[in-house]
């Protein structure tokens, strides 16, 4: 009998043992580890921009006539108040000298009859007729003088003549486009950044951009507040300087503050916190996972979480699977497996 108890009770070690196994084997969780990233990013951003006109102008007569003379070619470079083209203004003269002579008529009749006025001759009713008339005529002479000026197209803009749509002799009606002027009074540099660039903007120090080696600095004048199909926000600064439209340059960023970079990157998801604090869990010798206490630099330009300590470059930090661990925990590594053979997806 006692035999027999010894041995049930054997039997219960041994079942005891043999359960206690398989319990530690269900606590065998698969994980997947990643070895850290060492990141150095400058806080000097590089990006490539195209350099665009502020806008283009069509110029236009603000008078109909005959075109009398055509003054720049396409390409010539003009000034804000410069004469590109003239009218015929044989008609326009005639009206402006018939509007002064019946001006002078009416002023010296109106002087006449101010005096006439003056010693109660005629009636105050009469003379401010003779006042209105004049005022009416000074008006259409000034209207004529307008419309003499107008005969002469001027630049409003520094700018580029792109193209010249009449030659001399041909009839143009008013606001008709005679030419089109490229206005390089105020270029600006267009580039397109991502989100973490973007939300960084107010950091910024300093803009400049490079062009054959000559460095031309940058003040910006707008940025979309929203991001186009490839999540990028167009950004446009003006230039300090003189540089040709549609000319490829560098452009630098640099931004203040602590943004520069500098740690070992991990995927964001990799990260637990407890108490308010950010661990990781690394995979120690015997695929056992501790827990480690990390300090958190930032996000670098790839959207990957920076750590400045706690970790080293060869630690085993598990990516996925990390709320279901605890310390101490045997883990089974396990690769990622690759189902998009040649990346063609």
């Amino acid at each position: 009998m006692k035999n027999l108890l010894m041995a049930l009770l054997a039997a219960g070690v041994l079942t005891a043992c043999g359960g206690s196994d398989n319990k530690e084997t269900a606590k065998v969780h698969s994980v997947m580890t990643v070895l850290p990233i060492n990141r150095q990013e400058s806080a000097v951003k590089n990006f490539s921009g195209v350099v665009k006109e502020n806008s283009t102008v069509s110029l236009s007569f603000r008078t109909p006539g005959q075109i009398a003379r055509v003054l720049v070619k396409e390409g010539a470079r003009v000034r804000r108040g410069q004469v590109v083209a003239t009218l015929d203004t044989k008609d326009y003269q005639l009206a402006v000298d018939a509007a002064q002579t019946r001006y002078d008529q009416m002023k010296n009749e109106a002087d006449r009859l101010g005096k006439l006025y003056e010693s109660k001759s005629i009636s105050g009713n009469d003379y401010e007729k003779v006042t209105s008339g004049l005022e009416q005529l000074r008006i259409n002479l000034e209207n004529a003088k307008n419309q003499l000026s107008y005969t002469q197209l001027t630049a409003p803009v520094d700018g580029t003549i792109q193209k010249v749509n009449f030659e001399a002799s041909e009839m143009v009606s008013a606001g008709l486009p005679v030419m089109d002027l490229v206005d390089t009074s105020s270029l600006e540099v267009e580039i397109n950044i991502p989100a973490d660039v973007y939300r960084l903007l107010a950091n910024t120090t300093e803009a400049y951009c490079i062009s054959a080696g000559q460095r031309y600095n940058l003040h910006k004048k707008s940025a979309l507040v929203k991001a186009d199909a490839n999540q990028l926000f167009a950004v446009k600064y003006g230039i300090d300087g003189h540089l040709s439209a549609g000319v490829n340059v560098n452009v630098y960023i640099e931004m203040g503050g602590d943004v520069a970079v500098s740690g070992l990157s991990i995927p964001a998801h990799a990260i637990f916190e407890e108490g308010d604090k950010p661990y990781v869990w690394v995979v120690e010798q015997g695929d056992i996972v501790r827990r480690h206490a990390i300090t958190l630099g930032g996000v670098d330009s790839e959207g990957m979480a920076v750590v400045t300590s706690g970790i080293s470059a060869n630690d085993r930090v598990v990516k996925a699977g990390v709320n279901a661990l605890h310390e101490g925990d045997k883990v089974k590594v396990v690769t990622q497996q690759k189902t998009n053979v040649g990346d063609l997806l």
